[in-house]
């Protein structure tokens, strides 16, 4: 298992954008008002791109 390191936390009005770092790439986390932890599952070659997918997924919600 891949050690994960948070490297980067963003609020928005009813969400956190969480970006972690694994040895192999970056996952995006997105927890709602519900407290519901989301993840779309892609491994992101950089922390801009992780951010960037979190970003459009709370705007498209």
């Amino acid at each position: 298992m891949d050690a994960t390191q948070v490297v980067q936390v963003s609020a928005r009005v009813g969400w956190i954008i969480e970006i972690s770092q694994q040895d192999n790439g970056y996952r995006c986390w997105v927890i709602n008002r519900e407290l519901d932890v989301l993840s779309d599952g892609y491994l992101y070659t950089t922390s801009s791109a992780a951010l960037a997918a979190g970003r459009l997924f709370v705007e498209r919600h």
